[in-house]
């Protein structure tokens, strides 16, 4: 059954009902549903809906809120409401900073003080974003010799981190990787799907998270956290807030990239902001320490 004509026979759903769904979803996720998306709503609860046999929003609203199955029941509701836009190398002059970064970084720490690099990608779904960093990393050590990194990626989607564990891509997908580049970081696996390197994939760490959540992380460090296209389904004051909490994992010395446009009029006192016209970076003044 296409989208259409499943919204078609979708039971509308009245003002005061989609406002305590707007409010379930941003108490339990931060993210804000406007009354614009309301179809994209009502798409996801009906598909839940007609699998659980449910006749009605109250029913279901009830179904997830309570007994053993709530928490399975969320995780897979909350999946379909997740937006999975990602591409490799999705915004290529954030990537370019982030390689310039490194290897400045790289070339002023030298032998015994190189440097261990690690980021955090933020909001990282289906795992593009990752593999984008490392396979960047990955020709930067073919430039500059060998250096350890690692990059963790975090996401609200189990299904999405099952298939960025995974590392499997149809060749669709994979625009943006140039042949050479799939050629050196890619094997085949037939029927024009392509699997990450395990090389690659070795240096990638996945778990699942709530960028709401960051204040209650592990209290890890990273020298790059990058954060796009996940704010903007904040309110603006929560992203400000989401924002701090995130920089408190940003190392001294460390770079944070954002989405263009994606937070006006922030500041921070520990962060000073980069003039890059393509990109919005901050970086950390504090002095970074030399790994042991």
């Amino acid at each position: 059954m296409n989208e259409a004509l499943m919204l078609r026979q979708t039971p509308d759903m009245d003002e005061q009902a989609f406002e305590r769904w707007q409010s379930l979803l941003e108490a339990r996720t931060g993210v804000h549903l406007p009354i614009a998306r309301k179809s994209f709503l009502l798409l996801a609860l009906s598909m839940r809906m007609r699998e659980l046999v449910l006749d009605d929003y109250d029913s279901y609203l009830a179904y997830i809120q309570d007994g053993s199955h709530a928490g399975f029941e969320w995780a897979c509701l909350v999946d379909l409401l997740t937006v999975h836009d990602t591409r490799f190398f999705r915004n290529p002059e954030s990537i370019e900073l982030v390689r310039s970064f490194c290897r400045n970084v790289l070339q002023h720490d030298q032998g015994a003080n190189k440097r261990n690099l690690t980021m955090w990608s933020v909001g990282c779904s289906t795992g593009e974003e990752v593999y984008s960093l490392v396979m960047t990393l990955t020709a930067l050590q073919q430039e500059l010799g060998a250096f350890y990194f690692g990059v963790t990626g975090s996401d609200i989607s189990y299904p999405a981190l099952a298939t960025a564990r995974e590392g499997i891509y149809h060749l669709r997908r994979l625009t943006g990787v140039s042949d050479d580049m799939r050629a050196q970081c890619f094997q085949a696996c037939g029927d024009d799907y392509y699997q990450v390197l395990p090389a690659l994939r070795q240096r990638t760490c996945f778990m699942q998270g709530n960028v709401l959540d960051a204040a209650t992380m592990p209290k890890q460090q990273f020298d790059i956290i990058y954060c796009q296209n996940v704010l903007i389904y904040f309110q603006p004051e929560r992203r400000r807030l989401m924002l701090n909490q995130i920089v408190a994992h940003l190392k001294p010395g460390g770079m944070v990239v954002l989405g263009p446009g994606e937070v006006l009029r922030w500041s921070h006192p520990q962060l000073t902001r980069l003039q890059n016209k393509h990109c919005l970076a901050f970086t950390h003044r504090g002095q970074h320490t030399h790994a042991e």
